[in-house]
């Protein structure tokens, strides 16, 4: 009966240790980070996981912990950094409307040598409205487009926090 016992006990032992080690590093993947390239660095804040294995056409990607209340198939927020090749700035731009977003405002943003624009717009995914908001700048030819999503349902505090991922993106 003890030779039983006691391999049982450190068995359970074990799969404890293991349990809590998991759930130690999978909590750490939600706190804040920063991310740095050599083409751009992005503080991620607290409460999204950056998608390593993502999606290969975003260069950067990353999603809220929580779904929406009433969208429950859809995550809070997402954010997605795409790089173009050899395009300029007006053109990616022009594409915002044929992928099915109402642009509501533009505005452009200096930040050092950098020139941004911002793009406010909504669209409708599944039949929920969406609030998406684009930072878009170009270098050495190439057009970064990072794009943050949210629901539109979501808290102000979460509008801010999703706000502020998006004016943390600052190109090299």
């Amino acid at each position: 009966m003890l030779a039983i016992l006691i391999p049982g006990l450190i068995i359970v032992a074990l799969m404890v240790w293991a349990s809590t080690r998991i759930k130690r590093i999978a909590a750490a993947a939600f706190e804040p980070e920063t991310i740095e390239t050599d083409d751009f660095v992005i503080q991620k804040p607290e409460g999204f996981l950056h998608n390593l294995n993502g999606d290969s056409q975003y260069t950067f990607e990353a999603y809220s912990k929580e779904l929406g209340a009433v969208a429950t198939d859809i995550r809070q927020g997402r954010v997605r950094l795409t790089i173009t090749d050899n395009a300029k700035v007006d053109q990616i731009i022009g594409g915002l409307s044929d992928d099915g977003d109402e642009i509501i405002d533009d505005v452009t943003e200096i930040v050092g040598p950098t020139r941004y624009r911002l793009i406010e717009a909504k669209r409708e995914e599944n039949g929920h409205d969406l609030s998406v908001n684009y930072k878009i700048a170009e270098m050495n030819s190439r057009v970064f487009k990072l794009e943050t999503i949210r629901l539109s349902e979501t808290s102000d505090e979460f509008a801010r926090k999703i706000e502020a991922f998006a004016n943390s993106f600052e190109l090299k």
